[in-house]
């Protein structure tokens, strides 16, 4: 081989080695469910369609771990763990689970990991999120509405809601600047900043360094027992 040609083959060899593997695929069957739980650090995205189906892309050792199943009426997302796996390290790329599901009404993400939902809906919607995830709802139709965070991730809701309570502590963020909310009841506590939408009335205890603001023009109650800030009754 002339060495031109040599120096051909190895410049080749070299970018085949230093380009990534292409994503692996794989496919779980599932029974019908109503509420996700999320507990593996991969990314999440969740329709609202029949039939309700889960396929996941990523490395191929990634995948070998994921568990996806469907057990009484939930969808849980999880990971195997493996002795010596925290000298191993994670493997390089990223793993994304798409999910159809048909009749969501409850989501939970525990951990680092991204759960992006299009519909929540049902005469109770029940949220929650813990650890540093994210988590967000382009639409929710509830007549009740329960969210509940815990640490420091980011949450963002849009839709309506009859009623919500929600129970917000950590340093958490949270965007529901979208979600019209007709009675609104919320509890924080840490150092999160929380941007709220009320219609008809607005309960707030704020026991935090944090903000909180609230759209729109409800009749406000306000208890504000920490250093942070209390804004009831604001235009974006």
């Amino acid at each position: 081989m002339t060495n031109p040609l040599r120096w051909a083959a190895i410049a080749a060899g070299a970018l085949l080695a230093a380009a990534p593997a292409l994503a692996a695929e794989k496919r779980f069957g599932l029974t019908s469910f109503e509420a996700i739980e999320l507990l593996a650090d991969v990314d999440v995205e969740v329709t609202a369609r029949a039939p309700v189906s889960a396929v996941a892309t990523g490395p191929q050792d990634a995948l070998d771990r994921l568990e996806v199943e469907a057990r009484d009426g939930r969808l849980v997302i999880s990971e195997r763990r493996f002795a010596g796996d925290e000298k191993r390290g994670r493997a390089r790329g990223t793993v994304t689970v798409r999910v159809n599901a048909a009749n969501l009404r409850s989501a939970t993400l525990a951990g680092a990991g991204a759960l992006r939902i299009d519909t929540l809906k049902g005469q109770r919607v029940v949220i929650g999120l813990r650890g540093p995830g994210r988590l967000s709802v382009e639409r929710i139709d509830a007549d009740r509405l329960s969210v509940a965070t815990i640490g420091n991730g980011t949450m963002t809701l849009g839709g309506q809601a009859k009623q919500a309570q929600l129970m917000l502590s950590g340093a958490n963020t949270v965007d529901a600047g979208a979600l019209r909310i007709d009675a609104l009841v919320s509890d924080s506590e840490g150092a999160g900043d929380h941007l709220l939408h009320a219609v008809k009335s607005a309960a707030i205890t704020a026991r935090g360094v944090g903000r909180t603001v609230v759209l729109g023009r409800p009749v406000c109650t306000v208890r504000n027992v920490g250093s942070g800030t209390v804004d009831c009754g604001a235009e974006r």
